[in-house]
């Protein structure tokens, strides 16, 4: 018994277990975990505009790609602190919004 198994309490101890089987059922790479999801960086100016914005067409100004995104897939947006942000789409579901913004 080692002096890290002999300090834990029997619950702590089964906490430590179920999280290792919990582990041990992820999928082996971050990269093979969500590849049928599209991710969509998003950075603001200061006034809170739009300044980079990924995979927009060029018919759409980054804006407006922007607002198309939040009113299609607003549950799909996760903020990040410094104005950023990122949409994480199923593909499926990406391309479907792709076409709806050629129309």
């Amino acid at each position: 018994m080692t002096l890290e198994a002999k300090t834990r309490s029997p619950e702590t101890a089964g906490n430590v277990v179920a999280l290792t089987d919990a582990k041990s059922t992820a999928p082996a790479s971050p990269a093979n975990a969500k590849r049928d999801e599209v991710m969509i960086h998003v950075r603001f100016h200061p006034n809170a505009l739009v300044n980079t914005i990924d995979c927009c067409p060029e018919h759409l100004t980054a804006q407006q790609w922007y607002m198309h995104l939040a009113l299609t897939a607003p549950s799909n947006y996760q903020v990040f602190a410094g104005g950023r942000g990122v949409f994480r789409i199923e593909r499926n579901r990406f391309e479907a919004i792709l076409n709806q913004s050629m129309t």
